[in-house]
């Protein structure tokens, strides 16, 4: 593991593998994460491509900020943190991979750096969420009460049905800064990219965790957003939860391999809305989607 000092003031820890001259593939772990939960990605997609994991702001091993307001573990703070790693590492553009939070700061990348990004996977993540101001307000006060610890015993419980992966959960949490995942969530609380992803025409693929409740109830305006779109797949990945990659890493794999995979041929997605393109033991069904 490395780190770099950047230019948006803060020292962010990363890993590089692969060959230098390789497509990118870049990492982001979600909230109260850190790189450590895309071990197991690295050392698979490092025989094909050159692989980017990170630690965000505030997260594992990176810096967190002093005295911190809400815009300094905001998307798009975190987004240019990414923007200004790439930079540090000559990294002209990638594939970008993110759960839960990773994928907002996906979402903020297409923004920031539209260029620079080939691709973008999610999994865990919504593109519209509008928690009320008591749920909130009652987030906070717990994550406030309870601390890194106290909240990572409680996704030790909570975190995934498969008892390792909670574990692994539980201590990346124990290494966040509480003030950072404080910020972060209050930040992720309510938002909205369903309109910016409807103008957006570069391959997406959407993981959805069988088991990911809170997520999947979330999803209809984010279906129906990127069934807009020209190059949209979705995913159904069985007996996973919102940690697809730690539940079942060889399958999360498969998938992204075969996505991956397939932007060379660079071809509009022409099937229609809903119907399985696939069927294989790893998944239950893969979407191809374009407008009804």
């Amino acid at each position: 593991m490395k780190s770099s000092r950047l230019p948006t003031g803060v020292t962010l820890e990363y890993d590089v593998a692969g060959e230098a001259g390789a497509e990118v593939v870049c990492f982001v772990h979600g909230a109260a994460a850190n790189m450590r939960q895309f071990e197991a990605q690295q050392q698979r997609f490092a025989r094909s491509h050159r692989v980017v994991r990170l630690s965000l702001r505030g997260h594992g091993g990176s810096s967190a900020v002093e005295r911190p307001t809400p815009g300094d573990y905001a998307r798009p703070t975190l987004a240019r943190d990414v923007v200004a790693l790439w930079d540090e590492l000559g990294v002209a553009s990638a594939h970008v991979v993110g759960n839960s939070l990773g994928g907002l700061v996906g979402y903020e990348l297409l923004s920031l750096a539209p260029g620079r990004v080939r691709s973008l996977t999610t999994f865990g993540t919504t593109a519209a969420l509008a928690s009320s101001a008591a749920l909130t307000r009652t987030m906070t006060t717990l994550q406030q009460l309870l601390g890194s610890r106290g909240m990572s015993r409680l996704l030790e419980r909570t975190a995934s049905h498969d008892r390792s992966v909670a574990r692994l959960v539980a201590e990346m949490c124990r290494s966040a800064d509480t003030h950072a995942v404080r910020l972060v969530m209050h930040d992720i609380a309510t938002y909205d990219y369903t309109a910016f992803l409807r103008e957006q025409t570069l391959p997406v693929l959407l993981v959805r965790g069988e088991r990911d409740a809170g997520i999947n109830a979330n999803l209809g305006s984010t279906l129906t957003a990127l069934a807009a779109t020209p190059r949209f797949t979705l995913v159904d990945l069985p007996g996973t939860g919102h940690f697809a990659n730690l539940e079942r890493p060889d399958a999360f794999a498969r998938v992204l391999e075969r996505f991956l995979g397939s932007l060379g041929a660079d071809r509009p997605v022409r099937s229609p809305y809903g119907r399985a393109a696939a069927r294989g033991p790893e998944v239950d069904a893969v979407r191809d989607l374009q407008p009804a």
